[in-house]
């Protein structure tokens, strides 16, 4: 009986160690962006005569019923969003970095700056959630954008944190914007939106 109850203890302890190492990895491993590609460096598809030198907007013209209800759609989270701007831009900025959305993260570092986050916040969106210098809050907001990104799902950990704060209508509109900036990065990256002259897109890839 003693025997089986050393094999048993040890079976268990051998069973916990993998469990908490494998759930050490997983944390290690972190959330990783999409698959890298080139930009282009031009329009896809064809654009009206006079579109100018940064004719994102054109690529779906309000003339369409499809573009003109997409673009209220987008734009309601610019205009109408109720959770704090620097929340907002925070999300919008990671969901960039992650989905290689140098539109976005161009025309959002400069959105970003006007909402009261400095250069070294933006460029410390890079590094996600566990970067030294986040409150909890944000760190909770950049865990819900990665784990969307990851797996379409907040964990409870992050839900939780980000309830704490928020009303049920803004919990919507944590999933809501980081879903519509990931569409948008789609848009834009596929069809070759261009930047404005002087917008800067996406820093340095660090390597992954």
């Amino acid at each position: 009986m003693r025997k089986t109850g050393y094999m048993a203890a040890g079976v268990i302890l051998v069973c916990g160690a993998f469990l908490l190492g494998a759930a050490g990895a997983a944390a290690q491993e972190g959330v990783s962006r999409v698959k890298s590609f080139e930009h282009l460096d031009a329009p896809r598809i064809g654009l009206p005569d006079g579109a100018g030198e940064a004719p994102m907007r054109e690529l779906c013209p309000d003339v369409s019923d499809m573009c003109g209800r997409y673009w209220a759609y987008t734009g309601y989270f610019v205009r109408n969003a109720t959770i704090p701007t620097r929340h907002r831009e925070l999300l919008i900025l990671r969901t960039a970095w992650l989905s290689r959305g140098d539109y976005i993260w161009g025309r959002h570092d400069v959105i970003g700056r006007e909402a009261g986050l400095t250069a070294e916040e933006i460029a410390r969106v890079t590094a996600g959630p566990d970067a030294a210098g986040w409150d909890d809050f944000e760190r909770a907001l950049l865990a819900a954008a990665d784990e969307l990104h990851g797996s379409r799902f907040i964990s409870d950990a992050t839900w939780n944190v980000l309830a704490d704060g928020y009303t049920d209508d803004e919990l919507r509109q944590v999933v809501l914007i980081v879903g519509n900036y990931t569409q948008l990065a789609m848009f834009q990256n596929t069809l070759g939106a261009q930047l404005p002259p002087g917008d800067e897109g996406l820093p340095a890839d660090p390597g992954r």
